[in-house]
């Protein structure tokens, strides 16, 4: 039998905890160590529809990437959405741990995983977070990587700010929200950024600097490492049925 324990020295193994950044919330948020764990589910968020699918396949312990509780909370009823699915969760003795920043951090984590589907080889850290820079086998026009990147990230759109007017050989990845740290791309002579998120001002402040930056969504560059952690876990517990939550959607819609 696998303790929920377990699963923690697994997961803090592969992403440590001091990796995370001081703002975060993770390690294990709802339920005990001490519980049991036949079956684990792996997912960005919990949600309604992640916390239903939990519950209707008796889920011992739902792994996700997104902490489940972030912000302070005052008072825990079932008036508030929030509440509401932290109470299911332990009506249903679900056990959740959670994995953020310290998993974009993790070697093979969130960035090396973004990084490899996009092509890049050679990677180095990017400025003091936890993206990465590499570079293409082959140089390619900016159209045609972003070409590459909707393909590899299975998205149908991407926003872009800036241009390229030479080639793209030299690009860096940051899952999620991008930090803002525009220095740290040009000391690291950028071609283009893939990231997940950037407020406008920083845009602005990247076509006054000269640089390309492809937003490609918070949900689908981080929605890449689902089927690499769900893989890790079952490879490590074999007596565990692991399987991540596919139909988890972006909450963005496009018309």
């Amino acid at each position: 039998m696998t303790a929920c324990r377990e699963i923690i020295q697994f997961m803090e193994k592969a992403a440590p905890v001091e990796l995370a950044e001081e703002w975060d919330n993770i390690g294990l948020l709802v339920g005990t160590r001490e519980c049991i764990v036949k079956k684990i589910m792996v997912c960005l968020d919990i949600t309604t529809a992640s916390v239903r699918e939990a519950v209707v396949k008796k889920v011992d312990m739902i792994i996700t990437h997104h902490p489940v509780i972030f912000k302070g909370i005052k008072s825990l009823t079932q008036d508030d959405a929030k509440g509401k699915l932290l109470y299911q969760l332990v009506r249903n003795s679900i056990s959740v741990y959670s994995a953020h920043t310290n998993l974009d951090f993790a070697e093979s984590g969130v960035n090396d995983r973004l990084a490899e589907v996009l092509g890049l080889k050679g990677l180095e850290i990017l400025g003091k977070g936890p993206g990465k820079i590499g570079f293409l086998a082959e140089e390619k026009t900016l159209s045609e990587y972003i070409g590459m990147v909707k393909d590899a990230l299975k998205v149908p759109f991407v926003r872009v700010i800036g241009k390229v007017d030479k080639g793209v050989h030299r690009a860096a990845v940051f899952s999620g929200s991008f930090d803002d740290d525009l220095e740290a791309l040009q000391k690291g002579e950028v071609d283009v950024l893939v990231t997940g998120d950037i407020k406008y001002h920083s845009a602005l402040e990247a076509v006054e600097a000269g640089l390309c930056i492809i937003d490609a969504g918070h949900f689908n560059t981080e929605k890449i490492i689902l089927p690499i952690l769900t893989a890790s876990l079952a490879s490590g517990f074999p007596d565990v049925e692991v399987f991540h939550f596919d139909k988890e959607e972006d909450p963005f819609n496009t018309y």
